[in-house]
């Protein structure tokens, strides 16, 4: 597009815009002071009939009808409705004469109005507030706007028998029209499209008047522009006569005063195009001579060449490592393992043999950071490496810069998270066992920094080409895999399946829901006791948070829990428990209700130093002291070596909370922990209370568990107990608190608040099963 051509087009489309512009501004001043002179007109025309108030008055349909004609006068008032003051039409009448139809209550039109104020209202076909501005009104579904006006009168509308005769002197006295009250409402409907149509001839002319001036213009500004770029057009065309070389003497271009200058500077050019030719002959001559003398400085560079060719090969392969491997444990990047996965992808599709992606995340890394520093957890990384290329076959063993013989099969994709692919499977169940290989690796301990740590992990396995043929795809679906596995169990792996993307999407919408519990009061707690089962009294309840959902009604804390802790929101949580809690308990003591404990489980992410200081702040708060409240520490807290962690709980020890150990035996942590952390009481899992009453192995497990705890001078309680097998078989081993069904399920604090009201509430449970088992061994052989 020429010069010309842009510069029109730039003032025709700027000149267009102003058009346009100046066009809607007509249109909306018109359609306002249109809109605006039916509004005023309609109030003239009702403060001008003040017969109105007497037919309002007296319920006159007819008389009522003749006035409503009147303001349906102007075109655009389509329907025109007379309401009492509670409501009720009392007439109404549209441009044809009728009855009106599908009349809109007044309710709805004066929703945003007082009771004296008049005003428009205008509503979208689903009967929500719109506009009844000329922007609003051009994309307005419904084209009908509301004026409801009041009908004011000095009479009280209640009094009996008045006459014509009282209303035409309340209207002479000056004094009555102090007080007006509401005799009715006029209600006009106003089409937006007759009043569209009413200032159309007004709004096309200024818009076809400023499209003429600005054709006008337009063809003006060609006419200037094109006389002046005539000139411009021969200099063109003589410059590129001179570059082509054909002019070699003075050239002339004619008369014109403007190209006099400028011919002057393209004679110069021919000139000094002359002069360079000849300096550029005597320049060979030179460079040839120079050549030579060169050719032996060449050589001497050539040996210096092949030495910076060699540094340069070295730096290239350094700079090569760098951009494709992990520079703390050596393994492949994320970007080489892509296109080594995208390659045996390729080899899986043409072999028709599986391939497995093995996606890892290493759990609870970041307390390692946290409590030993980012050297300790930089060492336990670089020693994951090493493990996670022991557990591969020599078969998947293909580069690794430091061995020169590693595997580009296994990458650190970033942080914690590792990915290990594998090829040529003779099934998918093989996966399965590198990967339980590759979890019990990593559980044996490992000493970083004179620290023993144990590290378990959760794995997600994906398979081509049955979860999808791509590397993102491959990579997304095991990591999805991977965070079910870990929510299900700590250490564990999961194949992946498509439902597992479905919770997922399940787990967002619920992990929104669960930031506004709290603020919608959605959450409770129902308490659990613990029984003394030699006296039948509540020794303790234990705080159990539940979530009433209003759409999905109760939701599991197994689902919740974990998704809070992986949002990071269980530190609110928790806290809204530990208050709730002890508020209910000062309760509790309040009504001379007796209950030694209450018990709430504290998750790892909860332990950090400003716990200690806010359970402080809380048992203050409700007047409670320390021993009334029992922590239930997972067995996660305790395996940390942290001398921190051991410095939280001697204080919580030393301000007397009651400390317990939640789940014990459920994870692979070392026994040793136990003697090192000051507790109060271990609390055995319900998975080894379910059969110890009839596996002999089972009993066993929980009888041992009974003997090292008494030799550690704690006391255990059961939990989960429901059947009186498991009672006898506890009690008769040693075991006095216990919790389950067989005592009571979990009760809002109501119904933990009726079990408290009669003391050794459960004593009547205990007798009548000491009974039946007297009677049961007195009837066998």
């Amino acid at each position: 597009m020429t010069v010309v051509k842009k510069i029109i087009a730039l003032v025709v489309s700027s000149s267009l815009l102003l058009s346009c512009m100046a066009t809607g501004y007509v249109a909306q001043r018109e359609y306002q002071i249109a809109l605006d002179g039916l509004v005023n007109n309609a109030l003239a025309l009702a403060l001008n009939r003040p017969d109105l108030q007497l037919y309002f008055y007296r319920r006159d349909q007819s008389r009522l009808k003749d006035i409503l004609g009147d303001f349906l006068e102007p075109n655009a008032v389509s329907v025109a409705i007379a309401y009492s003051n509670l409501g009720e039409v009392l007439a109404g009448r549209d441009a044809t004469n009728t009855t009106p139809s599908h009349l809109p209550p007044l309710e709805s039109i004066r929703a945003h109005l007082s009771v004296t104020d008049s005003g428009l209202t205008a509503f979208d076909r689903k009967n929500n507030l719109s506009g009844s501005g000329f922007w609003s009104s051009l994309i307005a579904s419904d084209p009908i706007i509301h004026l409801t006006m009041p009908v004011f009168s000095p009479i009280n509308p209640t009094a009996k028998g008045l006459s014509a005769s009282d209303f035409v002197e309340a209207l002479i006295e000056p004094d009555t029209n102090n007080s007006l009250v509401v005799m009715g409402y006029i209600n006009l409907a106003i089409d937006r499209t007759i009043l569209f149509h009413d200032i159309r001839s007004t709004v096309s002319r200024v818009f076809w008047g400023c499209l003429t001036l600005l054709m006008l213009f337009a063809v003006l500004l060609y006419r200037i522009t094109r006389r002046t770029t005539t000139h411009l057009t021969q200099l063109t065309q003589l410059a590129k006569t001179i570059l082509s070389g054909e002019v070699e003497s003075k050239i002339d271009i004619g008369d014109s005063d403007e190209l006099k200058d400028i011919a002057k500077v393209l004679n110069g050019v021919v000139e000094s195009t002359a002069n360079h030719t000849y300096e550029v002959g005597l320049d060979h001559k030179l460079l040839v001579l120079k050549a030579d003398e060169r050719a032996s400085q060449l050589s001497l560079r050539d040996k210096e060449l092949s030495k910076a060719t060699e540094e340069i090969s070295a730096t290239k392969e350094q700079l090569h490592r760098l951009a494709n491997y992990d520079r703390l444990t050596s393994l492949p990047n994320r970007q080489l393992f892509a296109e080594q996965l995208d390659l045996l992808l390729r080899l899986c599709a043409r072999n028709t043999k599986p391939l497995a992606l093995l996606f890892l995340n290493l759990n609870n890394f970041h307390r390692i950071n946290e409590s030993l520093g980012l050297n300790a957890g930089d060492l336990l990384l670089q020693e994951v490496g090493k493990r996670l290329v022991s557990c591969l076959r020599s078969s998947d063993m293909l580069a690794h810069y430091v061995t020169s013989d590693g595997g580009t099969n296994i990458s650190r994709l970033g942080g914690d998270e590792f990915a290990m692919a594998l090829s040529q499977l003779d099934s998918i169940d093989s996966a399965g066992l590198v990967a339980q290989r590759v979890i019990d690796k990593l559980a044996e301990p490992m000493t970083i920094d004179d620290q023993e740590l144990v590290i378990t992990s959760g794995i997600g396995i994906a398979v081509a080409p049955r979860n999808g043929m791509d590397v993102e795809g491959l990579l997304r679906s095991a990591s999805t895999a991977m965070h079910h596995a870990k929510s299900t169990n700590g250490s564990a792996f999961l194949f992946y399946n498509e439902d597992m993307e479905a919770t997922g999407q399940d787990d967002l919408k619920l992990e929104s829901e669960l930031r506004k519990a709290i603020d919608r009061n959605e959450l409770s707690l129902h308490y659990q006791p613990q029984v003394d089962t030699t006296d039948g009294s509540i020794v303790c309840a234990e705080a159990l948070l539940r979530w009433e959902h209003p759409e999905y009604g109760q939701i599991s804390p197994a689902r919740f829990i974990p998704l809070a802790e992986k949002i990071g929101l269980i530190g609110e949580l928790g806290d809204w428990v530990l208050v709730e809690a002890c508020h209910q308990m000062a309760f509790f003591k309040e009504q001379g209700l007796k209950l030694p404990r209450i018990a709430i489980n504290i998750s790892p992410q909860q332990f950090t130093p400003a716990f200690v200081i806010r359970l402080r702040e809380i048992l203050q708060s409700a007047e409670l002291s320390p021993s009334m409240l029992e922590l239930g520490l997972t067995e996660v807290i305790l395996m940390d070596n942290d001398s921190t962690v051991l410095r939280f709980l001697q204080e919580l020890k030393e301000i007397g909370v009651y400390l317990s150990l939640e789940n014990f035996g459920t994870s692979h942590a070392p026994l040793s922990y136990l003697s090192r952390h000051p507790l109060d009481e271990i609390k055995i899992d319900r998975s080894f209370v379910n059969d110890c009453d009839k596996r002999k192995d089972a009993g066993r497990l929980v009888k041992a568990i009974i003997a090292m705890a008494k030799s550690l001078n704690l006391r255990t309680v059961a939990e989960g107990v429901e059947t009186e097998g498991q009672y006898r078989f506890l009690a008769e081993n040693g075991v006095d608190i216990m919790r389950g069904y067989l005592f009571s399920k979990p009760v809002p604090a109501a119904g933990l608040q009726q079990l408290l009201v009669v003391p050794w509430h459960f004593m009547t449970l205990l007798q009548r099963m000491a009974l039946l088992a007297d009677t049961t061994s007195s009837s066998e052989p």
